[in-house]
């Protein structure tokens, strides 16, 4: 088949969903598919959203932040960088999918010829600011397919169906042990990202409290451009890290932090998994998905700093539960694989082809 993915924007940090469109599009391109990503330069969206791109990126410039693509798609998988999404610029195809709620009016409107429409989802996303305008895009005839069971859900809610859970994966060639848990000399490493919705200041909490009860607390924080929080000089900020490098981090360290608020999946955490870490996380939907309190992590109601830090201490000061935790983590994330995402997706988009 001849399949076209249309993403929202030029992406040039990492990005969970973004990796996982091009774990798609690799992986269909060596089953034989003709795969296209599509990057348009502008969308059509409200002014003040155009204008939060601009910001950002001259946040970026100012940080001297890469310009070239993050994630590189094997060399068979073609790439397009175009100005907009226009008929004229996609190619002929069998299906035309749409990344992202910036993508899927644009997508709508293509001539039949470009291919069967989808819209995938890997989050339900009216927490961008534009509800009305999101929730638009849920309403319109385009075949949707998830990631998690809890997106289905709410689309379910407001009388749509989706196909899936599709589930996510790790690749075993990017994330694996290499340490021992106990011999670890990192305590937490955790994600940040400045949108509320991440909870980078509950981390940035938990973590100055328990270095106030930890004094020799060793944390290392991976961030996908410059903090706009103050991060104190005892813990290490790395920015947009290689995969190898990230690999690394998280086989250093002991425990995980994740206090996002809301996730579609939460791929870092699956990664984290693979590379031997426990976990401790706020019950985010995305996350709930694959994790369950005390069997393979320890989880927290969402923004509750104290539990946090409780739990945190307790694996801290308890290396046998730790590596309990740690170890169920691991078979928890072998359960999944990308062979049988992409079979899902691939029986998907074949359906009346």
């Amino acid at each position: 088949m001849r399949i076209t993915f249309i993403l929202p924007g030029f992406i040039s940090i990492p990005m969970g969903g973004v990796k996982v469109v091009h774990e798609y599009a690799n992986r269909l391109s060596r089953k034989g598919h003709e795969v296209t990503l599509v990057y348009p330069e502008q969308l059509q969206i409200n002014l003040l959203y155009r204008f939060k791109k601009q910001v950002i990126k001259r946040y970026d410039a100012l940080f001297g932040a890469e310009r070239e693509l993050y994630y590189t798609p094997d060399p068979a998988v073609k790439v397009l960088a175009i100005k907009r999404i226009k008929a004229k610029y996609i190619p002929n195809g069998d299906a035309v999918i749409a990344v992202g709620w910036q993508t899927v009016e644009q997508v709508y409107q293509l001539p039949d010829e470009r291919g069967r429409k989808f819209y995938f989802l890997q989050s339900f996303e009216t927490y961008f600011g534009n509800k009305e305008k999101v929730l638009k895009t849920y309403h319109l005839p385009l075949t949707k397919m998830a990631v998690s069971q809890w997106i289905i859900n709410e689309l379910s809610a407001i009388n749509e169906i989706a196909e899936g859970p599709l589930g996510n994966s790790i690749s075993n060639d990017e994330f694996f042990i290499k340490n021992e848990n106990s011999e670890r000399p990192i305590d937490i490493m955790t994600l940040y990202h400045p949108a509320r919705i991440k909870g980078a200041k509950d981390a940035l909490s938990v973590l100055k409290t328990l270095k106030k009860q930890h004094p020799d607390l060793k944390a290392t924080l991976i961030a996908a451009r410059q903090p706009v929080h103050f991060i104190p000089p005892w813990i290490n900020p790395v920015i947009r890290p290689s995969i190898d490098t990230l690999r690394e981090l998280y086989n250093k360290s002991k425990v995980f932090l994740h206090t996002s608020r809301l996730e579609g999946w939460g791929l870092p955490v699956m990664e984290a998994m693979a590379c031997g870490c426990a976990i401790v996380a706020c019950k985010n939907r995305g996350v709930m998905e694959y994790l369950i309190h005390d069997v393979n992590a320890q989880l927290a109601p969402i923004g509750d700093r104290r539990t946090l830090v409780s739990q945190l201490n307790q694996l801290l000061q308890d290396a046998h539960r730790r590596e309990k935790l740690a170890k169920q983590g691991l078979k928890t994330v072998q359960q999944f694989s990308w062979e049988s995402s992409v079979s899902k997706f691939e029986d998907i988009i074949s359906k009346g082809a």
